[in-house]
């Protein structure tokens, strides 16, 4: 028993010894349709931290990566259009997109971005839009790494409808899709890589 609990503290120890942290932003365009034309916007993520640790067999781990997006800062080029956009998000009750990925096995991830050509591995997001969240399934590619610094890219579609918004509409005549895809890079620094 007293051997059990010092091995228990030791790789507890040993675990806390070898955590480090991600620091990032997140570079966001959304592309949309309309019964217009096609039109895209950008965001940019506030910036973010993250806790990266070891888990019990040594494998690399974000334990939660909580990114936000200002909706105040979504842009598309159309004053009035990102007017109609701010409306729909409910900007003044609800300021931010919140997107969060759990216990996110890292080397794995990274692995299989590697992989050439085109390497990517599936993320499972929790999305909250206006206070509604949901699952999304990202694909993540493109990995790029420079010593301490990594990027890659993400892409998911998002369904307004699943989130309980209505599509912006001009007149009852140009209507915005449901679907909008959102394609994201991620800028990240590895401080004490565990």
């Amino acid at each position: 028993m007293k051997y059990r609990m010092a091995g228990a503290i030791l790789l507890s120890l040993a675990t806390a010894a070898a955590a480090g942290e991600i620091r990032g932003t997140c570079d966001v365009r959304f592309l949309g349709t309309s019964t217009l034309h096609d039109f895209s916007g950008t965001v940019r993520s506030r910036p973010f931290a993250a806790p990266l640790s070891r888990d019990a067999a040594g494998k690399s781990i974000l334990p939660s990566v909580e990114v936000e997006f200002p909706v105040a800062e979504m842009k598309t080029g159309n004053d009035s259009r990102d007017e109609k956009m701010r409306e729909m998000f409910q900007s003044d009750r609800h300021p931010v997109i919140r997107a969060v990925a759990r216990d996110v096995d890292a080397d794995l991830a990274r692995e299989r971005m590697r992989k050439d050509p085109g390497g990517t591995t599936p993320l499972e997001v929790s999305l909250a839009i206006r206070g509604v969240e949901r699952m999304v399934q990202a694909t993540a590619g493109n990995w790029k790494e420079d010593g301490d610094r990594v990027a890659f890219d993400v892409e998911f579609p998002v369904s307004l409808k699943e989130f309980g918004l209505k599509a912006p509409s001009v007149l009852g005549l140009i209507r915005v899709g449901d679907r909008v895809v959102v394609k994201g890079t991620f800028a990240l620094t590895v401080q004490g890589a565990p």
